[in-house]
């Protein structure tokens, strides 16, 4: 029973906490969420370098803006990505046995009309494969890890943008 009171105070006690610093969920249901989904729908994503950012690309496309690419867009959002592999888990014939993928990709987000630079930033997602006797499978599983890792970079982009957008909500209503 006293275990019950404990967990029911602690409870109320982080509430209040949470509550007065200010936390509000990044994704919560109201009219601002909705102005910061339809501020990301007005984004024009710039074609990517090679068949690893075609694909980061679609990602993009498909979190940024799931309704098809926006007719007259305000903004342009522009992706550079580098890919690096390392093989780990050598053995004593100086063969791998693990690779690690290492995707970095830099993006700037500018106004459509101006040009202007509005924020940038950068977004680093690592996975690892193992790698095979097989060449085929090698290449297939290099392919899918750094397919994985574009879909964590196009997520982390995805909120670092409508973070960047409810921010400059929350400053226009300070003003």
């Amino acid at each position: 029973m006293w275990l019950f009171k404990a967990i029911a105070i602690s409870l109320m006690t982080l509430s209040l906490f949470i509550g007065s610093c200010g936390f509000q969920p990044l994704y919560k249901r109201d009219t601002t969420s909705h102005n910061i989904l339809k501020e990301l729908s007005l984004i024009r994503i710039a074609p990517i370098e090679d068949r690893i950012g075609q694909q980061l690309r679609n990602f993009l496309q498909d979190d940024i803006t799931p309704r098809g690419k926006p007719s007259n867009p305000s903004y342009e959002l522009i992706v550079e990505i580098n890919k690096t592999r390392r093989d780990l888990v050598l053995l004593q014939d100086a063969t791998s046995t693990f690779a690690k993928i290492s995707l970095h990709a830099s993006y700037n987000l500018r106004n459509f009309n101006t040009g202007a630079a509005l924020t940038s930033g950068s977004v680093t997602a690592k996975t690892g494969f193992t790698i095979s006797q097989s060449e085929y499978a090698n290449i297939r599983a290099e392919a899918q890890a750094a397919s994985r890792a574009s879909r964590e970079i196009s997520y982390d982009i995805t909120r670092q943008l409508a973070f960047f957008f409810k921010k400059q909500r929350l400053r226009t209503r300070q003003k």
